[in-house]
Protein backbone atom coordinates (compact mmCIF):
# COMPACT_ATOMS: atom_id res chain seq x y z
CA UNK A 1 0.00 0.00 0.00
CA UNK A 2 1.07 3.44 -0.87
CA UNK A 3 1.92 5.89 2.14
CA UNK A 4 1.15 9.38 2.05
CA UNK A 5 2.36 11.81 4.45
CA UNK A 6 -0.02 14.22 5.25
CA UNK A 7 1.06 17.47 7.24
CA UNK A 8 -1.98 19.94 7.97
CA UNK A 9 -2.84 21.87 10.63
CA UNK A 10 -6.41 22.55 10.50
CA UNK A 11 -7.35 19.31 12.49
CA UNK A 12 -11.23 19.37 10.23
CA UNK A 13 -9.38 19.02 6.65
CA UNK A 14 -6.33 16.67 8.33
CA UNK A 15 -9.58 14.19 9.33
CA UNK A 16 -11.90 14.50 6.09
CA UNK A 17 -8.23 13.76 4.31
CA UNK A 18 -7.41 11.18 6.63
CA UNK A 19 -10.35 9.47 6.13
CA UNK A 20 -11.28 9.84 2.48
CA UNK A 21 -6.99 9.02 1.35
CA UNK A 22 -7.51 5.63 4.28
CA UNK A 23 -10.75 4.96 2.18
CA UNK A 24 -8.75 4.89 -1.18
CA UNK A 25 -6.17 1.99 0.70
CA UNK A 26 -3.83 4.92 1.52
CA UNK A 27 -1.90 4.46 4.77
CA UNK A 28 -1.58 8.35 5.98
CA UNK A 29 0.69 9.35 8.32
CA UNK A 30 -0.86 12.94 9.72
CA UNK A 31 0.78 15.71 10.86
CA UNK A 32 -0.55 18.88 12.62
CA UNK A 33 3.00 21.03 12.51
CA UNK A 34 6.19 20.61 11.21
CA UNK A 35 6.87 20.09 15.47
CA UNK A 36 5.21 16.39 14.69
CA UNK A 37 6.60 15.89 11.33
CA UNK A 38 10.10 15.86 12.70
CA UNK A 39 9.35 13.46 15.37
CA UNK A 40 7.71 11.12 12.67
CA UNK A 41 9.72 7.33 12.01
CA UNK A 42 12.34 8.09 9.66
CA UNK A 43 12.50 4.71 8.92
CA UNK A 44 8.96 4.80 7.59
CA UNK A 45 9.23 6.44 4.17
CA UNK A 46 6.72 8.42 1.67
CA UNK A 47 5.56 7.98 -1.23
CA UNK A 48 3.73 11.15 -1.98
CA UNK A 49 3.56 14.36 0.53
CA UNK A 50 1.04 16.67 1.49
CA UNK A 51 1.54 19.68 2.58
CA UNK A 52 -0.23 22.80 3.38
CA UNK A 53 1.83 26.10 3.44
CA UNK A 54 0.73 28.09 6.40
CA UNK A 55 1.62 25.96 9.61
CA UNK A 56 1.59 27.54 12.87
CA UNK A 57 5.58 26.72 13.65
CA UNK A 58 6.58 27.32 9.96
CA UNK A 59 6.11 27.04 6.36
CA UNK A 60 5.71 23.70 3.95
CA UNK A 61 7.44 25.19 1.48
CA UNK A 62 10.67 25.21 3.61
CA UNK A 63 10.22 22.16 4.79
CA UNK A 64 9.30 20.56 1.08
CA UNK A 65 12.60 22.33 0.07
CA UNK A 66 14.47 20.36 3.15
CA UNK A 67 13.05 17.23 2.65
CA UNK A 68 14.11 17.60 -1.25
CA UNK A 69 17.56 17.70 -0.16
CA UNK A 70 17.29 14.18 1.97
CA UNK A 71 18.93 11.18 -0.27
CA UNK A 72 16.32 9.11 -0.07
CA UNK A 73 13.48 11.51 -0.26
CA UNK A 74 14.57 12.79 -3.78
CA UNK A 75 12.70 11.24 -5.79
CA UNK A 76 9.09 11.41 -3.93
CA UNK A 77 6.28 13.50 -5.19
CA UNK A 78 5.28 16.70 -2.91
CA UNK A 79 1.83 18.36 -3.40
CA UNK A 80 1.13 21.62 -1.70
CA UNK A 81 -1.54 22.94 -0.79
CA UNK A 82 -2.42 26.55 0.39
CA UNK A 83 -5.63 29.13 0.58
CA UNK A 84 -3.07 32.05 0.62
CA UNK A 85 0.16 30.95 -1.94
CA UNK A 86 0.28 30.20 -5.70
CA UNK A 87 2.23 27.59 -7.70
CA UNK A 88 4.60 31.05 -8.44
CA UNK A 89 5.37 31.44 -5.27
CA UNK A 90 6.88 27.95 -4.66
CA UNK A 91 9.16 28.20 -8.23
CA UNK A 92 12.66 27.65 -7.34
CA UNK A 93 11.85 26.75 -3.79
CA UNK A 94 9.76 23.51 -3.83
CA UNK A 95 8.48 22.87 -7.15
CA UNK A 96 5.80 20.23 -6.55
CA UNK A 97 4.52 17.80 -8.48
CA UNK A 98 1.35 19.34 -8.14
CA UNK A 99 -0.52 22.16 -6.47
CA UNK A 100 -3.85 22.47 -4.80
CA UNK A 101 -5.86 25.73 -4.05
CA UNK A 102 -7.99 25.92 -1.20
CA UNK A 103 -11.04 25.45 -0.69
CA UNK A 104 -10.69 22.27 -3.14
CA UNK A 105 -13.12 19.69 -4.39
CA UNK A 106 -12.52 16.22 -2.30
CA UNK A 107 -13.38 14.12 -5.41
CA UNK A 108 -10.52 16.47 -7.65
CA UNK A 109 -8.23 16.01 -4.85
CA UNK A 110 -8.23 12.42 -4.71
CA UNK A 111 -8.08 12.69 -8.31
CA UNK A 112 -4.81 14.30 -8.34
CA UNK A 113 -3.38 12.20 -5.32
CA UNK A 114 -3.85 9.28 -7.88
CA UNK A 115 -2.31 10.85 -10.58
CA UNK A 116 0.83 11.80 -8.99
CA UNK A 117 1.23 9.10 -7.51
CA UNK A 118 0.68 6.46 -10.70
CA UNK A 119 3.32 8.71 -12.16
CA UNK A 120 6.28 7.47 -9.35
Amino acid sequence: MRKIFLLEDDQGIREVLEILLSSEDYIVHSFSSIKDFRKRDRSVLADLYLFDVMLPDGSGIDLCKEIKEEENNRNVPFMIMSAHASLGDLKGICEPADFISKPFDIIHLLERVKSVIAQQ
